[in-house]
């Protein structure tokens, strides 16, 4: 969780260290997803489902212990 002031850099700071640290990455920033991205997290039993769901909605590979969800 990172925390401070609005419009310093804290998402570009995270942005950059998941491109610099991971092989793929996500970024759902909720005030702008549609309704699609934020429907998958209505119900979180079937995880499987919202990572592919995600990796279409995005055209973004996940590779398991490589990649990260940045919410």
């Amino acid at each position: 969780m990172i925390e401070g002031a609005r419009r310093v850099g804290k998402s570009t700071l995270v942005e950059q260290f998941a491109k610099n640290e991971y092989e793929s990455y996500i970024l759902i920033d909720f005030n702008e997803a549609p309704d699609e991205v934020k429907s998958l997290f209505n119900n979180l039993m079937n995880k499987d489902f919202i990572f592919l769901q995600l990796q279409a909605l995005y055209n973004v590979v996940l590779k398991e212990r490589k990649s990260v969800i940045i919410f």
